[in-house]
């Protein structure tokens, strides 16, 4: 299924919109109003959205291929995000909910589909059944899965699969670590900790952090926090196949200057999408058909 169809909700809210105003030979302060609007409501910022809204009003003429004003203006605005490498060793991170367990599966299922050797390491500590969740994923992809319920320290834990992985030539060891809060200090504390013992193995890490579509703007806040702590690297948005919020991605792209890697649109394994800047913004103002391919 294509990403097109995976962002439907968000897809259909600004398109219903464009479409009202984007057969006129001018648009009125009302138009623009209706466009502000569902811009906004699909979580595109405020502020992202004057700057849209200041483009379309320079770039309208009649007859124009408004698709073209759209994708042109989002992408003179928000510019073209930096591309990363994942190095060897990913720490995944992120609160409660927000789907990391899945994301590393899905990203270790992604590596094994593309030939390379990974690792699977439970280091969350908190939830006895990440463990088990992240293990039973572990067999099903048939990749190396590292746990020590003898210990519950998170960096001990991700310290021994940096050093495996390392040790056997691994090509990717992805750690899974506990949900928390960016307001507990303690717990974001810890995972500094986890960061700083997994770098005495080595200096190829990449952090990812994993959000929920669904909280919209408050997946901003939780980007802004957690990079007070770590340098994080990328992100992993979950669930954009049940959200009408999928805008989000412009915003954090225009405010963070952060790669969005994957988009997760589902919860079996193969349910997720490497991210495409021209694929997600023509998925979210494409004129296309329902019916499209």
């Amino acid at each position: 299924m294509s990403l097109f169809k995976r962002l439907f909700k968000t897809r259909t809210k600004i398109t219903d919109a464009f479409k009202k105003v984007f057969t006129k030979d001018s648009l009125s302060e009302e138009d623009y109003c209706l466009i502000e609007e569902s811009l906004i409501s699909s979580d595109i910022s405020c502020e992202l959205t004057d700057r849209i809204i200041e483009e379309i009003k320079v770039n309208y003429k009649t007859g124009s291929d408004f698709n073209d004003i759209l994708l042109s203006s989002f992408k003179n605005i928000i510019g073209i995000p930096k591309a990363i490498c994942l190095n060897r060793n990913i720490l995944m991170v992120g609160i409660n909910g927000a789907g990391k367990t899945t994301s590393c599966a899905k990203l270790a299922y992604h590596f094994k589909h593309n030939n390379k050797s990974c690792s699977l390491v439970a280091a969350d500590t908190y939830r006895a059944a990440a463990v088990e969740q992240l293990r039973l994923w572990s067999e099903k992809i048939n990749v190396n899965f590292i746990s020590n319920l003898n210990t519950s320290d998170p960096a001990s834990i991700a310290f021994d699969g940096v050093k495996s992985g390392k040790s056997k030539n691994i090509d990717y060891t992805i750690i899974d670590t506990a949900g928390r809060l960016h307001t507990s200090v303690n717990l974001m504390n810890e995972l500094q900790k986890i960061y700083k013992v997994i770098s005495k193995v080595s200096d190829e890490i990449t952090i990812i952090i994993s959000i929920d579509a669904n909280i919209g703007q408050n997946g901003l806040n939780q980007i802004e926090e957690f990079n007070k702590f770590l340098p994080l690297d990328g992100i992993f948005i979950n669930k954009m196949d049940g959200t009408a919020k999928g805008g989000v991605g412009m915003t954090i792209i225009d405010k963070y200057k952060l790669p969005i890697l994957f988009l997760g649109v589902g919860e079996k394994i193969n349910d997720f999408i490497e991210f495409d800047l021209d694929s997600y913004i023509s998925s979210l103002v494409s004129f296309e058909k329902e019916g499209s391919k």
